[in-house]
This record gives C-alpha cells, sequence and structure tokens, in this order.
C-alpha cells in the first residue's frame, strides 16, 4: 500500500517537477478507495487529493453558479499546500496557502509591493469590458496584447488618454514604470520556480518558442532575461465571479493567486495594506466542478498561490463579499493569449517583407501621449 501510495503521488507530481526530473513509473493496480494522502516534502506537508473516478463529473451541471448547497457535497480544500489529480494520472492544480503571519518582514513587504503594483496599474488603463466569462467585479490587464489600432501589429495595454492626464500632474515617469514592471514580473517568477518549478519550465517555453515579448519587458525587442515567463497579466477586485469556464490561451497551465486587502474605496490612509485577522469575506471559492473540489480562501489570511491546466478543465470563480465592506480581494493570473502569439508571428512575417506595422511599446505609446499635450496646447 505504501509503494503504491507513493507511485500515486509521483504520478500526480510530474507535471511540477523541472524537466529532467521526471519519474519513471510502473503499471500497478491501484487500491479503490485511494483518495488522500500527506507527505513531507521538502521540509513541509503536502496533501494530495486523488478524485476517484465517482467524483469526476459536475453532479448539477444547470447551476450557472454553483451554490452553496451544492459546495456542501464538494471536497474543499483550505489550508497547507495541495494536490489535486484524478486518481492514478497527473495533477492539474497545485495550490499553496500561505498565512500572512507565517512570512518574515521582508516576504511582507514583498506582497504589499505587489498590491501596490496592481492599485497603481489602475491609473493607466481602464476596467476590462470585454471579458466573456466576467459576470460580476472589475478586472483590469496588463503586459502586451493584440492591438485593435489600425497600422499596430501588438503592443502594451495602455490608455493613452490616462497617461495623457498623468503627464499633466507630473505624475508619470517612465524609468519608475519599467522598474515597477520588472519587479512586479520577478516577484511572481520566483514564487512560481519555488512552488513549481516545471510549470515555470512550460511558461518560459512557450514564451520564448513564440518571441512572445515578456510583460517585465517596456519594448518588444528587449533580451530575454531569467525570470521572463508571460506575456500578460490580469488582476481582479470588488468581488470579482464568472462563469465556469475553459481557457483558450497559449499557455496550457496558469498561474492564479488571490490576496485580500483592505479595500481601496472604503480604507483610509491609517490603513494597512493587507488585510488583518478582522477579515470578514465571505464565498469568493474557486472551483473545478467536474471533479467536485473547491479551494476555500477564507480560511487563512494570506495569500494564495496556485497553478492549474486551465485549458483543459473547467473553473469558476464565486461570488464573494466583505459584509462590512472593509475588504476585498486582489486575484491575478499570467498568461499568453493565442491571438498574441497569431500577431506576433504576423508581424515577423510582414517584417521580412517589409511590411511590419507598427509595435506599441512604451516609447510610441510616450510619444502618442505628448502628441495629443501638444495638440491641447
Amino acid at each position: 500500500m505504501i509503494k503504491r501510495w507513493a507511485r500515486l503521488r509521483g504520478r500526480a507530481d510530474e507535471p511540477f517537477l523541472p524537466h529532467n526530473q521526471g519519474m519513471d513509473m510502473e503499471d500497478e493496480a491501484l487500491p479503490e478507495d485511494a483518495d488522500e494522502d500527506v507527505e513531507l516534502e521538502n521540509g513541509e506537508f503536502v496533501y494530495y487529493y486523488l478524485v476517484p473516478p465517482k467524483r469526476q463529473h459536475d453532479p448539477n451541471p444547470h447551476e450557472r453558479l454553483t451554490t452553496q448547497l451544492t459546495l456542501e457535497s464538494y471536497h474543499r480544500l483550505s489550508h497547507g499546500t495541495c494536490v489535486i489529480a484524478p486518481r492514478g494520472e497527473e495533477a492539474f492544480c497545485k495550490v499553496k496557502f500561505m498565512p500572512f503571519s507565517s512570512m518574515s518582514p521582508e516576504e511582507l513587504r514583498g506582497w504589499e509591493k505587489l498590491v501596490c503594483f496592481f492599485l497603481d496599474y489602475t491609473n493607466y488603463v481602464e476596467p476590462v469590458k470585454n471579458n466573456g466569462p466576467l459576470m460580476g467585479g472589475e478586472m483590469w490587464a496588463g503586459g502586451w496584447r493584440k492591438s485593435s489600432k489600425r497600422g499596430e501589429s501588438f503592443g502594451r495595454y495602455c490608455s493613452v488618454q490616462r497617461l495623457v492626464a498623468m503627464m499633466e500632474q507630473c505624475l508619470y515617469n517612465p524609468q519608475d514604470e519599467a522598474a515597477a514592471f520588472r519587479e512586479a514580473n520577478d516577484w511572481i517568477a520566483l514564487h512560481l520556480q519555488e512552488m513549481a518549478p516545471g510549470i515555470f519550465d512550460k511558461y518560459r517555453e512557450v514564451l520564448i518558442g513564440n518571441s512572445l515579448p515578456s510583460m517585465g519587458s517596456m519594448e518588444y525587442h528587449t533580451p530575454y532575461e531569467a525570470l521572463d515567463f508571460a506575456s500578460f497579466f490580469t488582476f481582479t477586485m470588488y468581488n470579482f465571479f464568472n462563469k465556469d469556464h475553459q481557457d483558450t490561451d497559449a499557455n496550457n497551465w496558469t498561474l492564479v493567486c488571490w490576496i485580500p486587502i483592505f479595500n481601496p474605496q472604503t480604507s483610509s490612509e491609517t490603513d494597512p495594506i493587507l488585510a488583518d485577522e478582522g477579515l470578514d469575506m465571505r464565498g469568493g471559492q474557486f472551483t473545478f466542478r467536474d471533479f467536485q473540489v473547491y479551494l476555500d480562501l477564507n480560511e487563512v489570511v494570506g495569500v494564495t498561490f496556485c497553478v492549474f491546466k486551465s485549458n483543459d478543465h473547467t473553473h469558476q470563480t464565486l461570488k464573494g463579499v466583505s459584509h462590512s465592506d472593509k475588504y476585498t480581494r486582489i486575484g491575478f493570473s499570467c498568461q499568453m493569449s493565442e491571438k498574441m502569439s497569431n500577431a506576433v508571428v504576423a508581424y515577423i512575417q510582414a517584417k521580412a517583407a517589409n511590411k511590419a506595422k507598427k509595435i506599441a511599446g512604451q516609447q510610441v505609446q510616450i510619444a502618442q501621449a505628448k502628441a495629443r499635450l501638444a495638440r491641447k496646447r
């Protein structure tokens, strides 16, 4: 039995290991009732939930939003480090719940700086309005995307109108913006590398193999750095929730992270950034309906860091609320879109024929903002 469990865990862990550390697995009969185990790995306990075949279906597919009553029959994950896999197969999810109370002062400052990066970025872009699965709350996007402007192939997310307003108030510094993006990229990448190096490698393969720009770079032709791994990010706040859906990005695995914070719309300047033990968020669970399992983001007051196979399995964020309205939750994910990949291929082909459209990196967007300022004067 112990040997069988070791093989089950090894099979589940394969996606998260560096490419040269995969395990050779032998076929062996598996115990019919095997679905849970805990293993000590690198000084921490990892909980394995191996979903039995009888639970590998959506029990209520007619529900647009999974009800709390239905959730009561799901398997709940709420603390520690957890791996989820269909029994006998590779995992499709790994999650780590990291309490603020267990973090060093340096770690806390790092997460605070990342939150401030996202909050500051809302000054540069409008909320996303055309995200299909979105049902409520707010979403923003940053990094690189296929351009919708005539004459541009692809570029960075940016509202030139908002950039003009910031320049008029002397609130914009391009070097500070570049440094903030690089720092945010590297902070996220280091945590991904630590928890799931194999997934970090998979991200890098898609990014570099498709000549995609890094979200940490302001211009397309910038050489790749060691921690570059994705082209763009999205982040959500204010009780975001969405439909059950599968992604269609170029990356098959997606990093997603949730951070509870004091609500920027209701907090004062003396309030902390990260949520305290008074956190009263309810709901907001992240569900995998086809496996009857969900992540409970409310038990641990801290960061929930997760990777999952987003193109292969449906997933859904349920509606959440802070009853006092003192708190909200930032959720962010890092991706590489299929449309962006196609735009880069088209650009490379057009460049070879001397017909390439403009790339709207930071310098082009600054020039566009300066031209508008000149016309206003």
